[in-house]
């Protein structure tokens, strides 16, 4: 009955947690099942600590969305809806640190915890480098082409202060899982939740320049990489048509795991 009743509070822990997420506004009604479905998936299989590293990258992600909003707004590049998270997002960040996880619940293995925290490490860095390099005083530059200026929220712009944010937030990650004995070998865990999160923050980057879907609204006519703006389809003008930013998201969350995974083989 013991292990039971824990799976009963673990589950309303995820429940609860994702109810506190929309009654403030950090995530929007539908993105309530996603959030429960991939916290449900994450607590079962990794166990507790699992959940707490997504939970503190949720708050971080959430945090550094809502630094400074408005300014972004003006530039163009801060998320629609006041920042709150939708179901396509939340699955992008979190969908295959979740499948990691019930892979976890099937055979655990240490390599398991380090594909978890190199696709979360991935998810927090390229959170912090997009919320935050729109800050940066001087503008973007093309990861492909360092020598072109691009615009603010530009896929494949990166910048100096964008990468400071990545590899604070993938430290984080790493001092957390550390903290929570998720790897054995503590002092290393850093080191391999940095390595994957700026590596597939910067994959991020380069799908992002050389593949993304690019567009425009064809009501407000503003450029957009988003499949819909202003309520209406959006014209592709570039890149790969199913190449939009979820995907990039979720291919980029993959290879910053795999990236841990080989840091973890290498050298704990």
């Amino acid at each position: 009955m013991l292990p039971f009743f824990a799976d009963i509070v673990e589950f309303f822990v995820v429940v609860g947690f994702a109810l506190a997420a929309v009654l403030l506004k950090a995530i929007d009604g539908r993105g309530f099942i996603s959030s429960v479905a991939v916290g449900v998936a994450v607590i079962y299989g990794g166990g507790p600590s699992w959940f707490v590293v997504v939970a503190i990258f949720f708050v971080l992600g959430v945090g550094a969305t809502l630094y400074r909003y408005g300014y972004k707004k003006r530039l163009g590049g801060a998320q629609e809806k006041g920042g709150a998270r939708n179901w396509p997002n939340i699955l992008a960040n979190g969908g295959f640190a979740s499948v990691v996880a019930v892979l976890n619940l099937v055979r655990p293995s240490p390599s398991m915890a380090a594909l978890f925290l190199g696709a979360i490490s991935t998810a927090a860095s390229d959170t912090a480098a997009t919320e935050l390099g729109l800050l940066s005083r001087g503008p973007p530059r093309l990861i492909t082409n360092p020598s072109k200026v691009v615009t603010p929220g530009t896929s494949g712009g990166v910048s100096g202060l964008g990468f400071v944010g990545a590899a604070f937030a993938s430290s984080v990650i790493g001092a957390l899982a550390a903290v929570l004995g998720i790897v054995s070998r503590s002092a290393l865990v850093v080191a391999l939740c940095v390595v994957g999160g700026l590596s597939g923050t910067v994959f991020d980057s380069l799908l992002g320049a050389l593949a993304q879907r690019k567009g425009y609204c064809t009501v407000c006519l503003r450029p957009t990489e988003a499949v819909t703006h202003c309520g209406e389809k959006t014209r592709v003008t570039g890149g790969a048509w199913f190449m939009e930013n979820n995907v990039v998201n979720l291919v980029s969350t993959a290879f910053g795991a795999a990236a841990s995974l080989c840091f973890y083989l290498a050298f704990i």
